[in-house]
């Protein structure tokens, strides 16, 4: 998708370093349930039209409309500029974005986004000032074979249950809107090529301490029996620690029998009689491992992978939503083991991940 916004962020103060392809945004793709949900999504509408003057098919990119908390960059024809916004006021339709030139006050436009009955944006009405007519841009709808294969591919915010905290190691998301909270929450919409997903890893370590007998002769000819350790690995303050009691050697009576040649499987029941003790080490480590496919403006492409270690430390949280739909009625928060910010996993109200939060990025599964 072609992203004004996200390139003027770029250009202005470096803050995102991935462009994705140039698309349309469709109606499906995302609910605005409040003002503030507007805010870092860039529109890329499929068509427009001047009433009782003109229609036209638009191409991916050609025009489109990025909302940021102060401005709204326009690109595209003479319509091309950054508008400052006074305010976004909820409307019955949807919101009116109040626009003002920065050189001259007098000159003032509007954006009305029309929302249908889920909260969706099917148009966009631009005003660019005083003197200027109405101009209307609509959404795409997404065609049915994009629809079924996202459908199979993406995660819902209610497909994956988290019953018990346990139950979370093993699982993978493959989330639908990329949110950067540390780049002026720009929103980026996700798509199949991109990769992305994160997973819920626990690795589990064993290693093994052997303790062998070991024969050596005394100075009156007799034997002795002394141990020798032998470790491979390394060492972990998080252990489990099994051991196997020492079994005795019987002495056999040198007058009860003849002597007979050691089988194979005598000297393999020797063997395993000279092992004293075995001490087990279980290591167990976890990390949410984070995997994108970033595309960059000079077409080159980098897979990212992000491994971030945590804590087995899950603590559940009922919120306040007060009825405020974009509030999650639970959260789990996980501690890193480095730095201080908790990774924060949104639940619906039937504990299904609806969004995850990670080192700055706001995960939301396909349905918001």
């Amino acid at each position: 998708m072609n992203r004004t916004l996200l390139s003027l962020l770029i250009l202005l103060g470096g803050m995102v370093n991935a462009i994705a392809q140039q698309d349309f945004t469709f109606i499906s793709d995302r609910k605005f349930f409040t003002p503030n949900s507007l805010i870092g999504y860039d529109f890329c509408p499929n068509y427009m039209e001047i009433p009782n003057q003109t229609e036209e098919e638009l191409s991916p990119g050609e025009y489109s409309f990025g909302i940021s908390k102060n401005n709204l960059y326009v690109d595209g024809g003479d319509l091309k500029g950054v508008y400052s916004v006074n305010n976004i006021n909820p409307t019955e339709y949807g919101y009116k974005l109040v626009l003002m030139n920065a050189r001259d006050p007098r000159i003032q436009g509007h954006l009305k986004v029309i929302l249908n009955r889920k909260a969706q944006v099917e148009a966009l009405v631009f005003k660019k000032s005083n003197k200027e007519p109405e101009i209307i841009f609509f959404q795409a709808q997404i065609p049915k074979g994009l629809q079924a294969r996202e459908e199979e591919y993406f995660t819902d915010r209610f497909d994956i249950q988290l019953e018990e905290q346990d139950s979370i190691w093993g699982m993978e998301f493959h989330p639908f809107l990329r949110i950067h909270q540390d780049q002026g929450g720009v929103q980026e919409r996700l798509q199949i090529a991109d990769s992305t997903k994160i997973s819920f890893v626990e690795k589990i370590t064993v290693i093994e301490k052997k303790k062998k007998k070991k024969k050596r002769k005394k100075k009156d000819d007799s034997e002795e029996l002394i141990t020798e350790e032998e470790e491979s690995g390394e060492v972990s303050e998080e252990t489990v620690i099994t051991e196997l009691a020492e079994e005795e050697v019987p002495q056999a009576d040198p007058g009860a029998f003849p002597p007979v040649e050691e089988s194979e499987d005598m000297e393999s029941a020797l063997e395993e009689d000279q092992k004293e003790k075995v001490k087990v080490k279980i290591i167990r480590e976890y990390f949410i491992v984070v995997r994108s496919i970033l595309t960059f403006e000079d077409g080159t492409t980098e897979d990212r992978v992000e491994e971030v270690p945590i804590k087995q430390k899950f603590t559940l949280y009922q919120t306040e939503s007060n009825g405020d739909p974009t509030i999650a009625p639970y959260e789990f928060e996980i501690s890193p083991k480095k730095g201080k910010t908790p990774i924060l996993m949104h639940l619906t109200k039937n504990k299904t991940v609806s969004s995850i939060e990670i080192n700055g990025k706001r995960y939301m599964m396909r349905g918001h």
